[in-house]
């Protein structure tokens, strides 16, 4: 199927998808340094994963691609199979000739765990442990797939895997970015306008670059990330995409914590003949949001730390939600953690948040159980994904969309 995707409320039509296997268990022996959020149980969230896939299958109808399944597929393509074996012998620093007559599927299971001989002995160098988040790899705009640019050298070798099983489904590239960093998570289609996000992940070179790439949208709101107002310092990881701190559930609906929205400054690009330029329109993006009619269901400090805003729209005005009640918990305990840890650092937001479980408990209203959400008429399907989010990420993050519309 041809990738495209005009608007993030649009019917969503198939995902590219890929389950945590063996590869987050050596991640999560440091969580941490790989860029996880915290400790979970591997096989719990595998689970979690699946019910996710059979939810968005045959609740909704959304073709579910298999990662695995589409690279083995595509590799059968001369090209594609010559870039996996580059991917599997990077970390290997074997010959052509020595990888070239390995069978396909060792070959994949080899350049995502990024195995290698050391010496006699097997050791991991650019395994693939975050994986499982296939949003981040590519962007789906509404002239096609463009492959981003990942910023973190964890990440920087999942675009070629991921390139190979999109050209093997038919959502082959249409661009590719070479200069700077671009990952999806900081991009949402909105009808005849989009939102692009820079700051810790996607740069400002990268973001430009994707205007040139593979965009045709009227307007782009180009949202600067926002330093979170209560930590002392900077710590992006708690909002480093566009789409932990906002998302749209339908049109004329967004999702979002009111103060990260009201601190990301936007600066909107209009379409003149291919070109984007400046309008002069400099604001911020709940200012904007509101000046394009949409409403903002707002999420408290806490519901924002358990990945609310980072829901998956199906189609118009419904959404597979993480219930962030299950959450909750293991974010305070390793907030908590973090605080001890690093004092007068976090204590602001350790205290906003313990607040916020306390109210949210006496309201019974974690997201997205809200009267916010019910009063615009959007259906909320949630997932148990306490363990999955645990590696830094929800239902948003876990999908790379094929095709809306």
């Amino acid at each position: 199927m041809r990738a495209r995707a005009q608007a993030e409320w649009h019917r969503l039509h198939g995902v590219l998808m890929h389950e945590p296997g063996i590869e987050v268990f050596f991640a999560l022996i440091s969580p941490k340094k790989h860029l996880y959020e915290r400790f979970f149980n591997l096989d719990a969230a595998h689970r979690e994963h699946q019910r996710l896939c059979e939810v968005l299958k045959d609740e909704f109808g959304v073709r579910v691609h298999r990662l695995t399944d589409a690279a083995l597929e595509g590799v059968q393509n001369p090209r594609h199979r010559e870039t996996l074996l580059n991917l599997a012998e990077e970390p290997a620093g074997e010959t052509d000739l020595a990888l070239a007559g390995r069978d396909d599927r060792h070959l994949l299971a080899r350049a995502i765990l990024g195995a290698c001989q050391n010496g006699g002995e097997v050791t991991l160098r650019g395994t693939m442990h975050n994986l499982y988040f296939m949003r981040d790899q590519q962007v789906c705009t509404d002239q096609g797939m463009v492959m981003g640019r990942m910023a973190t050298t964890e990440r920087q070798r999942e675009g070629a895997l991921t390139g190979i099983a999109l050209s093997a489904i038919g959502a082959g590239p249409v661009g590719l970015i070479r200069r700077g960093h671009l990952e999806g998570g900081d991009f949402i289609p909105a009808g005849k306008f989009a939102l692009l996000g820079y700051g810790s992940r996607t740069d400002r070179e990268g973001a430009d670059a994707l205007l040139w790439a593979g965009s045709s949208f009227d307007e782009v709101a180009v949202v600067r990330e926002p330093v979170h107002p209560l930590i002392e310092g900077a710590d992006p990881m708690v909002n480093m995409h566009l789409d932990t701190y906002c998302n749209l559930a339908g049109d004329g609906v967004a999702v979002g914590n009111p103060a990260l929205l009201e601190r990301a400054e936007v600066k909107v690009l209009a379409n003149e003949s291919g070109i984007y330029r400046p309008t002069g329109w400099e604001g911020s993006l709940a200012g904007f949001l509101k000046e394009k009619d949409f409403s903002i269901v707002p999420v408290t400090t806490l519901e924002q730390l358990c990945y609310a805003a980072n829901f998956l729209c199906v189609r118009e005005r419904e959404c597979v939600a993480v219930d962030t009640g299950q959450v909750a918990r293991a974010v305070i305990k390793r907030l908590r953690m973090r605080a001890a840890a690093k004092p007068g650092v976090y204590d602001r937001l350790l205290a906003q948040a313990e607040t916020d479980y306390r109210q949210l408990r006496l309201d019974a209203e974690f997201f997205p159980f809200k009267k916010e959400v019910y009063a615009e008429g959007v259906e909320m399907t949630p997932i148990d994904l306490h363990h999955a989010t645990g590696g830094y990420g929800g239902a948003h993050c876990m999908t790379c969309p094929v095709r809306r519309g």
